[in-house]
């Protein structure tokens, strides 16, 4: 087999691990119903070095960090909204009292 062959194998192999990881992701957030198994499921390609097996562990240990967030990014938006909201809400308060009084005497 040539070069190119063996690659282009591989490139397949990994698109096909990627698309399964992508079914069984979205069948977790669809309630667990789970999809049907693909049809044709090509060998994983073995790592010639340590550095590649290195690598993937890495890449492994980022994706379990940023797996699991506690609380969505909407959530924190939607809290500084209303912060924004009610500390602008504040200082027009304060300048409508501070214009009143000053106006006053």
């Amino acid at each position: 087999m040539s070069d190119r062959l063996k690659d282009l194998q591989r490139q397949r192999a990994l698109a096909q691990e990627q698309l399964a990881w992508l079914d069984r992701e979205i069948a977790r957030e669809t309630g667990g119903q789970s999809l049907p198994a693909p049809a044709v499921i090509a060998p994983r390609p073995t790592a010639t070095s340590s550095v590649a097996s290195d690598t993937e562990v890495e890449a492994e240990k980022i994706l379990e960090r940023f797996r699991h967030t506690e609380h969505p990014v909407r959530d924190e938006v939607k809290r500084g909204c209303f912060i924004y909201f009610f500390a602008a809400f504040g200082l027009l308060i304060l300048a409508l009292m501070g214009f009143y009084f000053a106006r006053r005497h």
